[in-house]
């Protein structure tokens, strides 16, 4: 039995509770038995027999009424960690201090049994944080695709999408700030943001402002909240590239969703984006938000290249499925529970 204590699988379409829905999904299609369950009702079922729970990294902040609970009842507080991130990397844009690191992160470095994370990336930023390796695993997503990939075919008008929720972390406001410096009145450039305008109001209200006041942005620009993961896909796929500013990513969804529908995509570097991005398959890392906006501009005013970008990235697409994700979340649970030579 796995036991996963994650937030509402009906939730909202962000990256982490799409890759516990599409895993969830995975290991029972598989045969996996799986039980899913809320903080507030795995606390209680503290001191009864269970499967190692594997705590979703969104409770990092309750991690000490875990430890608290299975102090009172007199059993050890176990746990792993389903890693999607840590807030600390997400506030600093980098590797914190070990003093910069919240009560929950503390609390998990130290009495976590083991991680599961969804980079390369992260495992190193763990390790360097002073997390032996062998407590952490690489549990990569799939990709979940409802619609059929199909090349890309480059306009006049350069079509860009950005998929990301407006809020600071995503880099927005400075990206807007750039674009509207650089853009002439003959370039053609749409870019559509989708995601929600909701979890920083005040943020997406001062960028929707900037787009509706600014002569460059207003005909261009268009911040449409959020969308299904199918009406998503579906723009991905009628874009010519996906653009990402965002200062730190744990993985990244929606660069991985870009390459397996084949299309270029123009990333600030953070965290896990320079394993998505690369010359070789379209793809342009820089190193800021003005840098995201040059890259853009000059993307939407070189048609031949565009074509040639587009060709790279079809030819490189991403292929990886739910299923391989599930296996490798099995083989890592039996790799742990295997017996270890004597030292």
């Amino acid at each position: 039995m796995i036991s996963l204590v994650v937030p509402a699988l009906s939730g909202p379409n962000t990256g982490g509770t799409r890759f516990n829905r599409r895993l969830v999904a995975a290991l029972r299609d598989g045969g996996q038995p799986v039980q899913v369950r809320d903080f507030d009702t795995a606390l209680d079922a503290i001191g009864h027999p269970m499967a190692l729970p594997w705590i979703d990294s969104l409770w990092l902040p309750r991690l000490g009424e875990w430890l608290a609970a299975a102090q009172r009842v007199g059993v050890p507080a176990r746990f792993g960690l389903l890693t999607h991130y840590l807030p600390a990397l997400v506030e600093h844009g980098e590797r914190p201090p070990a003093a910069g690191l919240s009560e929950g992160e503390a609390l998990a470095l130290r009495h976590a049994e083991a991680f599961l994370v969804p980079s390369e990336y992260l495992a190193s930023e763990l390790r360097a944080l002073g997390v032996d390796p062998s407590r952490i695993s690489v549990l990569e997503p799939g990709l979940d695709l409802p619609v059929e990939p199909t090349p890309g075919d480059p306009t006049s008008t350069t079509r860009a999408v950005m998929l990301a929720n407006v809020v600071e972390g995503k880099g927005v406001a400075p990206l807007l700030d750039a674009l509207a410096k650089r853009l002439h009145d003959d370039d053609a450039l749409e870019l559509r943001l989708i995601g929600s305008l909701e979890m920083e109001p005040g943020y997406a209200q001062r960028c929707a402002v900037n787009v509706r006041e600014h002569p460059a942005l207003s005909p261009r620009v268009h911040l449409t909240g959020p969308a299904s993961h199918e009406n998503c896909i579906h723009a991905l796929l009628e874009a010519d590239v996906l653009l990402s500013a965002s200062r730190m990513e744990s993985y990244g969804m929606a660069l991985a969703e870009a390459r397996g529908c084949g299309r270029p995509v123009i990333a600030r570097k953070g965290g896990n984006a320079s394993a998505h991005v690369r010359t070789e398959w379209g793809g342009r890392l820089v190193d800021d938000e003005t840098a995201v906006a040059d890259a853009l501009v000059e993307f939407a005013r070189d048609t031949e290249a565009r074509r040639e970008r587009s060709r790279l990235a079809w030819t490189h697409r991403l292929q990886r499925t739910w299923s391989a994700c599930a296996n490798d979340l099995l083989a890592a649970l039996a790799d742990r529970s295997a017996p270890r030579p004597p030292q």
